[in-house]
């Protein structure tokens, strides 16, 4: 399936918009308690932009290119570079799941954002799986030791997979919401 330049300009700007709704959210991390929430509240917060954009998706590849331009963005800025493999597996998941009902069906829109705000697990990886270097490069970077031990307090070995169940919750809540208030663009796509 070839894209237009519609698909492109949409896929291009819904996947900033998405990542600006994350960074923004994910603000609140410089409140180093927060760490824990962070997933939830991004996947929230972006979920009526992503419920928005799946109305202007039709064809397999744009939830691909959505992973794909918004892994290189958290790559580029320090997340780590399992973010890049992790996101771009959960886009053709997403793919997937959307292609299941035909790109026309909201309940596949929501559980395929479900599923791709999984990402957001990638993200925290580096504090699980490298915790003495990421607490070094945190203190390179400026981070008093306070923030540090304030955040990882909450962080515990084991805290990742609740964290990342947290996070699938926010998305799902967030697509709900974003259904609510975007019903009228859902009747316009014919979605269902």
């Amino acid at each position: 399936m070839k894209f237009t330049v519609k698909d492109l300009v949409n896929a291009s700007l819904f996947s900033v918009l998405i990542v600006v709704f994350y960074w923004c959210a994910g603000m609140l991390g410089f409140i180093p308690v927060t760490m824990p929430a962070i997933p939830f509240i991004c996947a929230f917060v972006a979920g009526p932009a992503f419920m928005l954009y799946s109305t202007r998706i039709d064809k397999f590849g744009m939830m691909l290119i959505l992973g794909i331009i918004v892994s290189l963005v958290f790559a580029l800025t320090g997340h780590g570079v399992y973010v890049i493999p992790g996101t771009v597996l959960l886009a053709l998941i997403g793919e997937w799941i959307l292609k299941m009902g035909g790109y026309k069906s909201i309940k596949h829109a929501r559980w395929a954002y479900t599923v791709f705000v999984l990402f957001a697990s990638f993200n925290l990886l580096p504090m699980f799986i490298a915790r003495e270097s990421y607490i070094k490069h945190l203190l390179a970077g400026g981070y008093p030791q306070d923030f540090i031990d304030k955040m990882f307090s909450v962080l515990p070995q084991w805290s990742l997979l609740p964290i990342t169940l947290f996070g699938a919750l926010g998305g799902y809540l967030g697509a709900t919401f974003g259904i609510s208030i975007l019903k009228k663009h859902f009747e316009k796509a014919n979605m269902a």
